[in-house]
């Protein structure tokens, strides 16, 4: 049963007005430590405000939220451009939550805040992590307290209507690496992402089903974490070349771009001395002055997608499941990623 601000009022020994105050953020006269209290009882409890009760009578709110935690990527911007795009077209408004913070904390008191705004669905567009699952568990049971459609690109197991919008990267990683095995290369290095994240962790499964198909062993000193963006790629292109890596896929086609910024430093030629493959599709990918072969990642169809049927959830019924779709991947072939010579 869904907690009450009675409750909260109740657990906390205050009024329930003072809680209204506490959970509001905005200067009042309850002091700092009621107001920590009444925050702490409201987390335990999994309170969320009542939206009906924050909304003006008789009238829809326009607006729908989304929670990234970075916009800096290109593949990751398109996405967001086209979710706006078709938000937009149809009156409504795309309110925007940066969380780079990787706290139960921050999680919870961003919920809170959104619980309070007043809108009709919520776009969780922050990637899943891995091993975490005491944190999952409460991020859920906050998320499907808000009583609103909630769209993903995760799979992170919300009861609640909405769509989780998925990509199969693990076959994108097998497909990239599958690739580069076909042209002869056996010593492969992976660039991979964060660590923490399950889309990482689907890139290297995928990475290592194809090694596995072409009898070649897994070595995880191939294998260089970076965190997706340009300069981890460059810091990565080193390590890798010292490993005696042949060829190298890349999670991501920014970290790729930093590849290729690295080898131009060092002398280093794209795809005669070394092969690569990258992930996304980005633009510039194919202006590049040696062509990236990348798998591609349809994230401006995905972003209509997910505006859209963000819009057509609002009519749901708290009893409708979820529904997941899954878009697969497909590898283009250019210029940067030739047989290895024997």
């Amino acid at each position: 049963m869904r907690a009450t601000i009675k409750d909260v009022a109740r657990e906390s020994g205050v009024s329930v007005s003072a809680v209204s105050m506490a959970l509001s953020d905005k200067p009042s006269r309850i002091s700092r430590e009621t107001k920590q209290k009444v925050k702490e009882v409201a987390e335990r409890l999994h309170y969320q405000p009542n939206r009906a009760a924050l909304s003006l009578v008789n009238r829809e709110s326009k607006m729908i939220a989304i929670v990234m935690n970075d916009i800096r990527n290109t593949h990751i911007a398109a996405e967001f451009m086209a979710i706006n795009r078709e938000l937009s077209g149809k009156g409504y408004s795309l309110l925007s939550h940066i969380l780079e913070e990787q706290t139960r904390d921050s999680s919870m008191k961003l919920i809170r805040q959104i619980a309070a705004e007043n809108v009709a669905a919520l776009i969780w567009a922050k990637p899943l992590e891995v091993d975490n699952m005491e944190d999952l568990q409460s991020l859920r049971k906050s998320v499907e307290g808000l009583g609103i459609p909630v769209i993903t690109m995760d799979d992170y197991g919300f009861d609640c209507p909405g769509v989780d919008v998925c990509f199969d990267y693990r076959q994108g990683g097998f497909l990239a690496t599958e690739h580069l095995l076909e042209l002869g290369h056996r010593r492969i290095g992976c660039l991979a992402g964060d660590r923490t994240y399950q889309v990482t962790q689907e890139r290297i499964d995928g990475y290592r089903r194809a090694l596995e198909n072409f009898d070649v062993p897994y070595d995880e000193k191939l294998v260089y974490y970076g965190d997706y963006t340009m300069g981890s790629g460059y810091e990565a292109f080193s390590y890798l070349m010292g490993q005696g890596v042949s060829a190298i896929f890349s999670s991501n086609d920014e970290m790729a771009f930093g590849l290729y910024r690295a080898a131009r430093n060092y002398g280093i030629h794209i795809p005669t001395d070394i092969s690569l493959v990258g992930f996304d599709n980005v633009p510039f990918a194919d202006i590049m002055e040696t062509p990236l072969t990348t798998v591609r990642v349809p994230s401006v169809e995905m972003g209509g997608f997910i505006g859209r049927t963000a819009i057509e959830l609002l009519g749901t019924t708290r009893d409708e499941k979820r529904k997941k779709i899954l878009y697969k991947p497909d590898l283009l072939r250019r210029g940067s990623a030739i047989a290895k010579d024997v």
